[in-house]
């Protein structure tokens, strides 16, 4: 029983608290739940996976065979929240967010997806040309959706974290899209 003089925690905060927690015990170095609109959308993030990724189209995990930054701003819509992870660059950041993802969906966060950093090497080489031959695991990176990683992480405090070259081993950052 808690005592008078203590307000609770409202369910929402314990809640967070413990997604985070989760992700760090996984080996994260930072989380932070973030709301869905804070997340930055850009085509501009579009045309240097088109303009200037060995990968483009080549991957069934990169564009164009990921949501393009129309569709993936009106998939947002259907998201309230979602949890932004780090980890330090000798972790991988693929495997961890679909870990999440599915620690997630038992939990009841039925529609709990994951975006990772960078681009899938499951198989070599992809699957592009048929189906994926791990769909359980392979998920888009953060910018194949067209999403704007830096812009993002500082308008959501992380100002130090952001100094990388998209869609390489030195980023580091995942997402979990979260309702």
């Amino acid at each position: 029983m808690m005592p008078d003089n203590v307000k609770s925690i409202p369910k929402s905060v314990r809640s967070n608290q413990e997604l985070i927690q989760e992700a760090l015990d996984l080996g994260c170095t930072n989380a932070k739940v973030v709301l869905t609109h804070t997340i930055s959308m850009a085509h501009w993030v579009n045309l240097h996976c088109q303009f200037g990724c060995s990968q483009y189209g080549k991957l069934l995990t990169c564009p164009p065979c990921t949501p393009d930054t129309d569709e993936m701003a009106e998939i947002l819509t259907e998201y309230e929240k979602a949890l932004l992870i780090n980890v330090n660059s000798n972790t991988n950041v693929q495997e961890i967010v679909v870990r999440l993802e599915n620690s997630f969906k038992q939990k009841g966060y039925l529609k709990a997806f994951a975006l990772g950093a960078q681009p899938c090497n499951l198989c070599d080489p992809c699957t592009v040309s048929t189906f994926c031959q791990h769909p359980e695991k392979a998920r888009p990176t953060l910018q194949a959706c067209g999403i704007d990683v830096k812009t993002t992480v500082d308008q959501n405090g992380w100002t130090d974290v952001a100094d990388h070259k998209p869609c390489s081993e030195s980023h580091t950052i995942g997402m979990i899209l979260l309702s």
